[in-house]
């Protein structure tokens, strides 16, 4: 039920939806003749927000508030595992006829540079099927490895596989318990997108893990661009405003959860 409705509030804080919602209230008020002035404010604030979230600079300010929390490390110490988190994959949904890599295909090859960098005993991949707003039929994390192991040479001894978690924090709490069970520690190097790392390593934090990040699949530049060309609205800005903002979110949700 909270994955349901974690989804449909979505759709409402997205800038998309956002503007959505100033348009279609615009167009309903303006059936009435009273309501003509609201009709025509509601339009222009739904225009507003299409340019504000369009703008590089604003998805530059939003993600950078992420992104910029936690840097890559040339380096890192040994520690008790290598913790990849899901959402790099795609299984083998028609036409596809082998596991790919999707937008976030950089903690694949980030995951492989750690855990052989440091040598640590254990890769642990997590992530398991959210039915809800995927087709997947096969856990991430199984297609992980199936991806790991074609590619990289990964083999089962190198790996723990948890396959049940559906958000975040079923990703900290379910590694907690392989791990555990599997004897190991809880001294981690945590593999996830830079601006997805907050949240993950404040949700690992609180389940007790110590946790190194290893951020990567950053978005934006530590500096805003100074091409000119590059300041005007568009379409990826638009997208890039919506994960930030949707991160955002998420990070609020599971404060108010206790999560956090």
């Amino acid at each position: 039920m909270l994955m349901f409705i974690s989804k449909i509030l979505a759709v409402f804080i997205d800038p998309v939806g956002i503007m959505l919602a100033f348009f279609a209230v615009g167009a309903l008020a303006a059936f009435f003749p009273r309501w003509v002035k609201m009709s025509a404010a509601l339009f222009i604030c739904g225009f507003a927000a299409l340019v504000a979230f369009s703008s590089p600079l604003t998805a530059h300010v939003l993600l950078r508030g992420l992104e910029g929390q936690y840097l890559p490390a040339p380096e890192y110490a040994p520690a008790d595992a290598v913790v990849f988190l899901g959402g790099a994959t795609v299984g083998q949904i028609p036409p596809r006829i082998y596991p790919e890599i999707n937008i976030a295909g950089n903690r694949v090859f980030n995951a492989v540079r750690v855990y052989r960098q440091t040598k640590s005993p254990k890769m642990v991949l997590t992530g398991g099927l959210t039915e809800l707003i995927s087709d997947e039929i096969v856990p991430e994390a199984n297609t992980m490895f199936e991806l790991l192991n074609e590619h990289f040479g990964i083999d089962t001894s190198d790996v723990l596989i948890e396959n049940k978690s559906r958000n975040t924090r079923d990703n900290a709490v379910n590694t907690k318990q392989v791990m555990e069970e599997a004897g190991m520690g809880l001294n981690i190097i945590l593999v996830t997108s830079a601006f997805h790392m907050p949240r993950a390593v404040g949700v690992f934090t609180k389940a007790g893990f110590t946790v190194t990040p290893s951020p990567t699949g950053y978005f934006k530049n530590s500096k805003f661009t100074d091409k000119p060309l590059n300041w005007l609205p568009c379409s990826k800005s638009l997208f890039e405003s919506s994960i930030a903002i949707r991160e955002y979110c998420g990070i609020l949700s599971y404060k108010i959860m206790g999560w956090l």
